[in-house]
């Protein structure tokens, strides 16, 4: 069954439906996000999405995000993570997440992770924002 177009705010339409994983080759050289493999499964301004970023991220031990903010960025960020264990950061405060539980990440703190679990980790990476402009203008901090 074919799924129904729905408009989107600048008069064009979007198309649902489904997007595997395994048909998304992944990016593993994007900067700041060492030993992980990101599956852009959706973009915005795309065919299958307005304003929603998710992307799989499959991280290797040791790997992740680098601690970084977005400036002049007005998005929200989550980050559900689906198996393995990370150590995140957010602002100044450490906090340890596991399978089935969800980071926030306000855009202009800053904030990352590391996975800590020997057999790597599975996040799943969401972003939203009103204009479409849920990513960008990172600023990654030394530790």
């Amino acid at each position: 069954m074919a799924a129904t177009p729905a408009p989107d705010r600048s008069g064009g339409t979007v198309q649902g439906g489904v997007v595997r994983a395994a048909d998304v080759a992944p990016a593993t050289d994007l900067a700041g996000h060492p030993r992980t493999a990101a599956h852009r499964l959706l973009r915005p301004g795309t065919p299958r999405s307005r304003w929603l970023h998710v992307t799989l991220d499959v991280i290797e031990f040791g790997g992740g995000i680098d601690p970084h903010r977005h400036d002049g960025v007005d998005a929200d960020h989550a980050y559900f993570v689906i198996s393995g264990t990370v150590r995140a950061r957010i602002g100044v405060d450490y906090v340890d997440a596991g399978p089935d539980d969800l980071l926030v990440f306000p855009c202009d703190v800053v904030h990352g992770f590391t996975v800590t679990s020997r057999d790597g980790a599975k996040v799943l990476r969401l972003g939203a924002a009103a204009d479409g402009r849920t990513s960008g203008n990172s600023v990654f901090v030394d530790e």
